[in-house]
């Protein structure tokens, strides 16, 4: 038989030719249908709490940026009292109880700011300079030799996790207080891999009562003869030691006096503590690390940029006597008052080789009225811009 005479479910392709309509038909029908897919529209209530979720995401974020940089660890330097008020004690200043009510690892937190400049944020310091504090023996050793170098600094060769480094730690006794102290070194021993127990006031000020004696930083072979590895403190005082920190006017123990002449003296003072680990003792920094402060544009040019660069630190990279830099100088304006700023730019004006005229607190408390508002540090680009109100206070003395 010829197969194309043929019939049956296999007797043609509609593509050969066949003279019966039927079986062309047939094989058509035979075919798959062209695939297609159904569109099912999103639930109206899977939409609304999308939506919800986003618009309190970008609120909350809006709200609690912190100026979007690394630097900054204040979340409330942005605007977040829209929505979460801070609550007020009688007697205190806004924003007093939340800073209260918070565990010391977290206030220590923002108070690391000044340190990070050498042991940098990640804790980890700069090989050869600054040592580490990551798994460091003696932040995570005992309390007492570790609150010993904060409050009297450490000075000359030292040996870190096999590293050897030969800086020089400031004293912070005279600049922050014992719950300041308490709080920044329980920061450093609950982070960058350290989980060590907290410190508190009570301890910071059993030891500064125990140390009186000592006017110097520490070596560190004086310090491990008096200081045992695994010494600990008491914890007396601490009823004593919380009450300067609840008054804002209340000075730190040990605080220059407020009265005083010589503001060049008072300012060298200060830079001996804060200032020197980084800027060095000859005003010349470290190289590719700190930059120099003589003959620098910034110490000689506005003063009341060099002012404003105390007050809220600057953050890399920036190029000073036409040298790269990108390391970060902590904000100095929670932690000096306006007549110890003035005492640092008039002494570092008139030092080092700088010729320039020295200012008065005035002038400090006038550029941190109008910088209030700048969320972080500067960046180069923003120094760069800055310009003066046309209103100058005299220069001091």
């Amino acid at each position: 038989m010829d197969p194309k005479h043929s019939h049956g479910s296999d007797r043609v392709d509609y593509r050969e030719s066949s003279e019966d309509l039927t079986e062309v038909h047939a094989a058509i029908l035979r075919e798959n249908p062209e695939p297609s897919a159904n569109v099912t529209p999103i639930p109206l209530w899977l939409i609304t709490i999308c939506g919800v979720a986003v618009t309190w995401a970008g609120a909350y974020l809006g709200m609690f940026h912190g100026g979007f940089r690394g630097d900054v660890f204040n979340e409330r330097l942005s605007s977040p009292d829209l929505l979460f008020p801070q609550q007020t004690k009688a007697g205190g200043t806004e924003g007093a109880a939340v800073v209260q009510e918070q565990p010391l690892a977290v206030q220590g937190k923002a108070i690391y700011g000044n340190c990070q400049a050498c042991h940098q944020p990640t804790g980890m310091g700069i090989p050869g300079q600054f040592p580490p504090l990551s798994k460091s023996e003696y932040v995570n050793g005992g309390e007492k030799r570790f609150i010993a170098i904060l409050l009297k600094g450490l000075s000359g060769p030292v040996k870190v996790e096999d590293g050897q480094f030969n800086g020089a730690m400031p004293p912070w006794e005279s600049i922050l207080n014992d719950k300041k102290i308490a709080a920044v070194a329980s920061y450093v021993r609950s982070s960058f891999g350290n989980t060590s127990p907290e410190i508190t006031p009570g301890k910071v000020a059993a030891a500064r009562k125990e140390f009186a004696d000592r006017k110097t930083p520490w070596t560190i072979e004086e310090l491990t003869a008096r200081v045992p590895a695994d010494a600990t403190l008491p914890d007396e005082g601490g009823g004593a030691a919380a009450k300067p920190a609840a008054g804002a006017s209340a000075a730190p123990a040990g605080a220059p006096a407020a009265a005083g002449p010589d503001l060049a003296a008072l300012g060298k003072a200060q830079y001996g503590l804060i200032c020197v680990a980084c800027h060095q003792p000859t005003g010349l920094g470290l190289p590719g690390a700190f930059p120099p402060l003589a003959k620098s544009e910034y110490v000689n040019g506005d003063p009341k940029r060099m002012v404003a660069i105390i007050l809220k630190g600057v953050q890399g990279p920036i190029t000073v006597e036409g040298k790269p830099f990108a390391n970060v100088m902590p904000p100095q304006g929670m932690v000096l008052d306006n007549k110890k700023i003035a005492g640092i730019v008039t002494f570092v004006r008139k030092s080092f080789g700088n010729d320039s005229p020295g200012i008065t607190p005035d002038v400090v408390e006038q550029v941190r009225k109008e910088t209030e508002g700048h969320p972080a540090s500067w960046t180069e680009a923003e120094l760069k811009a800055f310009s003066s109100a046309p209103a100058e206070a005299p220069a001091a003395k």
